[in-house]
């Protein structure tokens, strides 16, 4: 998987959060998750709930120093994770070949650090449920209405996270698929879909690169900070799942200019149209193009 694009996104929505006046970042990643999720509270054998894509995402997320270290500490978690995800293997044994052990402090150290830089993920495997309430996404629902109305039609939230897409759109759709990768966020939607009495709305296994649907299966497709992990692949596979004349639009809620996020170009080069969707406290930068039509 090409992940190049994907970190630029994160890098560039982390900077939108934690930079002062003058545009330097502050704080880090980890410690806006701590935030975030004050009451999380991480350690080292939560490593053992991630699942193989997100293992193999590790050397774009995991920071290479604290994470060889924890590994030196604790061999277990190195042979469950090229268990998991054999390919990673590499990887790890040159981290372990270029970073020396540490003890003490410098490893409790170390290995907090570490768990707070992954603890979105931590969270969507612990408490699915702290990471819906707690996560800081912008969405209003009119961000897409304002664009094509959604009354029978049939809609795709492709990374669909705790499915706030989803279920937002789904009183006024026909049906709504969630497209989701992580096992327990797709159970959370699951279960509280049938806790409201939602019909509507089916949770599936996939990737924005992989969408278990056929060709022309949905009228509107719609992302919510989640696209560009590999986007040329992204981009093809959301164009063969969404009908002919069919909407797709991708939001982000970041507040800077378009043209510094670093999606910008290739979206505008592949067709889609920039706006920006504001109303009251929601800012979101939007992208959408309907399919088929000339770029």
């Amino acid at each position: 998987m090409e992940l190049a694009t994907g970190c630029a996104w994160r890098l560039w929505a982390i900077a939108e959060i934690a930079s002062d006046e003058h545009g330097e970042v502050v704080v880090s990643y980890g410690e806006l998750l701590q935030e975030m999720f004050p009451d999380l509270d991480p350690v080292v054998d939560d490593l053992f709930l991630l699942e193989a894509h997100q293992i193999a995402d590790l050397p774009e997320r995991a920071p290479a120093r604290e994470l060889a270290g924890v590994l030196h500490a604790h061999p277990g978690l190195n042979r469950f994770l090229v268990t998991r995800h054999p390919p990673i293997e590499e990887f790890l044994s040159r981290l372990l070949t270029e970073h020396s052990p540490v003890r003490g402090g410098d490893l409790a150290t170390a290995s907090k650090l570490l768990v707070w830089e992954l603890a979105d993920w931590i969270a969507y495997q612990r408490e699915p449920g702290i990471y819906d309430t707690e996560s800081q996404v912008d969405w209003d629902v009119a961000a897409v209405t304002e664009v094509v109305a959604l009354e029978g039609k049939v809609v795709i939230d492709a990374g669909a996270g705790t499915g706030r897409v989803a279920f937002s759109v789904a009183p006024m759709v026909r049906h709504v698929f969630a497209v989701e990768p992580v096992g327990t966020l797709r159970r959370f939607m699951r279960d509280k879909a049938a806790e409201m009495g939602i019909g509507n709305l089916f949770v599936l296994d996939g990737f924005l690169h992989a969408i278990p649907l056929p060709a022309g299966s949905a009228d509107v497709l719609v992302t919510c900070q989640a696209v560009g992990w590999a986007l040329p692949d992204e981009l093809a596979e959301i164009e063969r799942v969404v009908k002919p004349a069919g909407i797709a639009m991708h939001l982000f809620g970041a507040v800077t200019a378009q043209s510094e996020n670093p999606l910008h170009e290739p979206l505008v080069a592949h067709g889609y149209l920039p706006d920006i969707y504001q109303q009251g406290n929601h800012h979101i930068v939007r992208y959408w193009k309907q399919i088929g039509a000339a770029g």
